[in-house]
């Protein structure tokens, strides 16, 4: 399988704290990583340095082939200029845990503006292609509704047909479900484990840990600014080795979080 992402050695640091602490991870084309941990691990700021949304202080990241940030002499991020960034990170899909959609544009044309704008498709393919994602998501009679006329559950649905709009080669999903209502929280997983099974390559932080273990090919668990273990669904649940994930999962399971 081809690798779709390398992280090495990422640090963050802000002002007075280490936000990430040497960590590194790799995804492989058509796996499902999901990313777990209590709040204030470091999991979404790990997720938002992929695209760029928080840049590091050292390591180094490789999409599809080609390194964007290298540490240099100095010990510093180096990353290549902001043209060729873009062009990189347009590789990548976010869903965020707030939907982030434009509210004053259409569900179909909150799918199409990218691609059209960004990547220049032409209008008809754009729309098509949108029609398409809203069927796959489920939603092909809002293609014409504005998203205040949506529940979130809805919401987040539109939000990843507009991530997929853009063929991505790497979707990451930030908490895409801490937003939602329990009783909504399932249709948006269906429409991730559906992805999972097409093998869209995804990484998933998430407090659902029935997700993390029904779908995901691969588990980290992050505590600390640090990847503490990581293995299969069976391995981090069934057979957790360090005492950390152990009373993560007992918490977990037994109604914390």
């Amino acid at each position: 399988m081809a690798e779709v992402l390398k992280m090495e050695h990422i640090v963050k640091k802000y002002a007075n704290c280490t936000a990430l602490d040497d960590v590194s991870m790799s995804v492989e084309e058509g796996e499902t990583v999901a990313i777990i941990g209590p709040s204030g691990s470091g999991k979404s700021t790990l997720l938002r340095c992929v695209n760029c949304l928080t840049r590091i202080t050292s390591g180094s990241i490789t999409l599809n082939g080609q390194t964007f940030v290298t540490t240099g002499p100095d010990g510093k991020a180096k990353y290549l200029p902001d043209g060729q960034l873009r062009k990189i990170t347009r590789e990548t899909g976010m869903v965020f845990q707030h939907f982030n959609l434009f509210p004053h544009m259409t569900c179909l044309r909150n799918i199409t503006y990218a691609p059209i704008k960004v990547k220049g498709v032409p209008k008809e393919n754009a729309v098509q292609r949108g029609e398409e994602l809203l069927k796959m998501v489920g939603l092909p009679d809002k293609r014409d509704q504005y998203p205040g006329m949506l529940s979130g559950g809805q919401k987040q649905r539109i939000a990843i047909a507009r991530g997929l709009a853009m063929d991505p080669s790497i979707m990451l999903f930030d908490e895409p479900t801490s937003a939602l209502d329990p009783e909504i929280t399932g249709e948006v997983l269906a429409v991730m484990k559906n992805l999972a099974k097409q093998h869209v390559t995804m990484v998933v932080v998430t407090h659902e840990m029935g997700f993390a273990k029904e779908v995901a090919s691969r588990v980290i668990f992050m505590n600390n600014s640090r990847i503490i273990e990581e293995g299969t669904p069976d391995e981090i649940f069934n057979h957790p080795k360090s005492d950390r994930l152990k009373a993560f999962l007992s918490a977990m399971i037994g109604g914390g979080d």
